[in-house]
């Protein structure tokens, strides 16, 4: 597939889009390796903002329109040809944007990468989320079908979560410094199933998990164990002494909702029963009450007190 179907306009100020993330973690006045560079959509602001950039991608045409930006652009198959045997240079940062998915072994890919890195060097990396609520509801319609571009892109080998994106990173001994996501809303992508089936049990359970309505995971990564720097985006190299806090890691339990619907109609019955043994004993309490000596002695009295309220004149 021609990384053509790939372009797209990049606003570096939009908001939850993977290339402005992608260009705000990556600041100005650096070294950037950027792989999968495809036509040079997003290399264009990477030069803008001061940047330096070799490119990497797999498409000789989108490679050629890359080379009016970057110094050099390597025309590689990274399941074929490591980028380190083409590239020596070491890099600040090295961008690896939509491109993991693509490959039979991303880990393999990602370690060769980081023997370019500069010493304090950043990783960012972005990977759509197959967990993503229309790929869920298309899967319980019992289909998966590929498309052209999107979650379900059919070049696509590799599948991401948050956690085994956190894996990944940390088998390459990285760490997830910063976090940004780009959320779609449910039918937002471009998957197709029947949106008016009734979902509503399977929806709670999904919508549960807060990962349901993200689309994208944008990450900024770092060597495991390695200082915070204060501001690196910007070209900072003040080091602010404290270890990353890893921002893929989770710090609360989801509470998933429970579709045992026998233990609900359990529950459900259990009440019934009691609301039923509490009519019964009313009931018994209602007949020993009319037939008591007060009741049948104060009948005549009842009888003039509900005319009354009833307006009506009490018979003589």
């Amino acid at each position: 597939m021609s990384s053509e179907v790939y372009r797209e306009a990049v606003d570096p100020e939009a908001t939850n889009n993977p290339h402005s993330y992608a260009l705000q973690m990556t600041g100005r006045g650096h070294r950037v390796l950027e792989v999968g560079c495809s036509v040079g959509h997003v290399t264009e602001h990477l030069v803008a903002a001061g940047n330096s950039v070799v490119g990497v991608e797999i498409d000789p045409e989108a490679a050629a329109a890359a080379e009016r930006f970057a110094e050099r652009v390597h025309v590689l198959d990274l399941d074929v040809t490591p980028v380190s045997q083409v590239e020596h240079d070491r890099f600040d940062v090295i961008i690896l944007g939509d491109v993991l998915e693509h490959l039979r072994d991303p880990d393999a890919a990602l370690a060769d990468v980081l023997t370019l890195l500069a010493p304090g060097g950043r990783v960012i990396v972005s990977v759509p989320n197959v967990a993503h609520i229309d790929v869920r509801l298309m899967l319980l319609e019992g289909r998966w079908e590929y498309q052209g571009t999107g979650l379900l892109d059919a070049t696509h080998l590799r599948w991401f979560t948050k956690t085994s994106l956190r894996s990944m990173l940390a088998r390459a001994g990285l760490v997830a410094r910063r976090l940004e996501r780009v959320r779609i809303g449910r039918y937002g992508s471009d998957i197709e199933f029947e949106a008016d089936r009734p979902w509503i049990d399977a929806l709670g359970f999904i919508e549960a998990d807060p990962e349901a309505y993200t689309f994208q995971f944008v990450v900024e990564a770092v060597e495991a164990g390695s200082a915070d720097s204060a501001d690196s985006a910007d070209g900072a190299d003040e080091t602010a002494g404290a270890e990353v806090v890893d921002a893929l890691a989770d710090d609360r339990e989801v509470a998933w909702p429970s579709l045992d619907h026998a233990a609900e109609a359990a529950e459900l019955r259990a009440r019934v029963e009691e609301l039923e043994a509490h009519n019964a004993a009313l009931q018994t309490n209602l007949a020993a009450w009319e037939g008591s000596t007060l009741a049948r002695l104060s009948r005549p009295v009842r009888a003039i007190w509900a005319g009354v309220r009833g307006g009506r004149r009490p018979r003589p």
